[in-house]
């Protein structure tokens, strides 16, 4: 069966969680915890890192079989044989000469895979500023090493770090190619991709929007390069609207803040917050279904998901008629080419849920080993996608999270289940939420108000 994709986010790279590179989400059961955030987006068609290795045949059969060796579990070894080499040109050379740029950011790279990042870090340091030396302080040829470096300070947590490697990536292009020149869209998807992961949405907004200057003064705004910039425009907003955390106080609010973007205010155009964020992004998903339909020979499967992402846009936004009419029509697109719409909508698809906080850990030093806890719940999905008749069945320990869960499922959307592509509601769906606490906390938090099951009037908006 063919899968379609949905324009999906709910959780953060900054809030430990895996950010992948594309907004395109696979198609998952109702039930799938929503607690990875999907910052999406497309890969462009060119490369968004620069090759270390030239395409000279010298360099290809010295360094090419190191680097498979690294990637095919035998990174020790090969880490052992560029540690030779660096030793020899050391003591021919010296410790800066050029020679020494490709194994020092291989040796890097192997120790990367065998998790070594602070050694790694040191080699990858020690490359760029052999780089700097040899080709100059602001050339190109040294951002292979850069972008090494910033998913190094990313493995360690450092994300300030990493953030000002991609942003010295980003000037140094700036510094060698004119501002509309394609060669620095790289480095502003990067930027901006990095931006969506540690939550500075308005950053992002700023170089996807310059992204799309640079396709626009080079005419091709209407092509399949520009799908990702848009993209990261509209999640742009969505992150804006639609926070992937539940935020009920200012402190849950701070923890969402990623490191804060070192170029100044010129550089970010004064992106002010929206307060409706629905229109652009609308925009910005209409503008990719034109360019899928514009494509000679149009795929009809692109074409279908960029209307799914157009119609679940709507869904967010309660413009639920328009919402209901765009998935009737990507149901109907399904059935006349012989795929199983029944299936894809078969039924509800979860496409946003503010995750919530988990209990504190403890101090340190009291050393108490957490446990492992859930809360299951049950509800019905209305033709809307809301979640109603919610009911807790299951949790352990009792009433630990009972609330806090509860309280962020109904926030949740989904899709909702088609039959005959007309959306219909759907009775006895389920979410498990699953989490670590630690025993000798009292069973709810100080603060918390009393769960659902004791407080009438919080289900009075479940009905």
């Amino acid at each position: 069966m063919r899968t379609y994709h949905a324009f999906a986010a709910t959780g953060l790279l900054v809030c430990g969680l895996v950010a992948p590179s594309s907004i395109r989400a696979e198609q998952a059961p109702a039930d799938e915890p929503a607690d990875k955030i999907e910052v999406e987006i497309e890969a462009e068609a060119e490369a968004e890192t620069p090759d270390l290795l030239d395409t000279t045949p010298t360099v290809e059969s010295d360094f090419g079989f190191l680097e498979q060796q690294i990637y095919r579990g035998e990174a020790r070894q090969a880490a052992d044989h560029l540690q030779t080499m660096v030793q020899q040109v050391e003591a021919t050379r010296h410790r800066y000469h050029e020679d020494l740029l490709l194994p020092l950011t291989l040796l890097g790279d192997a120790l990367m895979v065998q998790r070594e990042y602070g050694v790694a870090l040191e080699h990858y340091e020690r490359a760029r500023h052999i780089a700097r030396v040899s080709y100059g302080l602001f050339d190109p040829r040294q951002l292979a090493v850069v972008y090494r470096e910033a998913e190094a300070y990313k493995k360690v947590g450092d994300l300030a770090s990493a953030g000002q490697r991609e942003e010295y990536a980003y000037e140094v292009l700036l510094k060698a190619y004119d501002v509309h020149d394609p060669q620095v869209l790289p480095a502003l998807m990067r930027l901006g991709r990095f931006y969506l992961e540690t939550y500075n949405y308005l950053a992002a907004r700023t170089l996807f929007n310059r992204a799309m200057n640079v396709h626009s003064s080079n005419g091709t705004d209407y092509s399949i390069a520009a799908v990702p910039a848009l993209q990261g425009i509209a999640l742009s907003y969505r992150l804006e609207r639609f926070p992937p955390y539940y935020i009920a106080t200012a402190s849950d609010n701070q923890r969402l803040q990623g490191p804060t973007p070192g170029l100044t205010n010129s550089d970010l155009d004064n992106q002010q917050v929206s307060f409706n964020s629905f229109p652009a992004g609308e925009k910005a998903l209409q503008q990719i279904v034109e360019i899928q339909r514009r494509q000679d020979p149009q795929d009809a499967e692109a074409t279908l998901d960029a209307i799914v992402a157009l119609a679940d846009w709507h869904l967010l936004f309660s413009r639920n008629n328009t919402a209901a009419t765009l998935y009737s029509h990507v149901y109907e697109q399904m059935a006349e080419q012989g795929e199983d719409a029944a299936a894809f909508f078969g039924a509800p698809k979860l496409i946003y849920l503010p995750k919530p906080s988990d209990p504190t850990p403890p101090d340190v030093a009291t050393q108490i080993q957490p446990a492992q806890g859930m809360v299951e719940l049950s509800f019905n999905v209305s033709t809307t996608g809301r979640v109603r008749k919610l009911k807790t069945t299951e949790s352990q320990p009792p009433k630990l999270m009972d609330f806090r869960v509860r309280r962020s499922m109904r926030l949740a959307i989904y899709r909702p289940k088609l039959i005959e592509a007309v959306p219909v509601l759907t009775e006895g769906e389920t979410y498990r939420h699953e989490f670590e606490y630690y025993p000798a906390q009292a069973p709810i938090e100080p603060g918390d108000p009393p769960v659902a099951e004791n407080n009438p009037e919080a289900e009075v908006s479940e009905s």
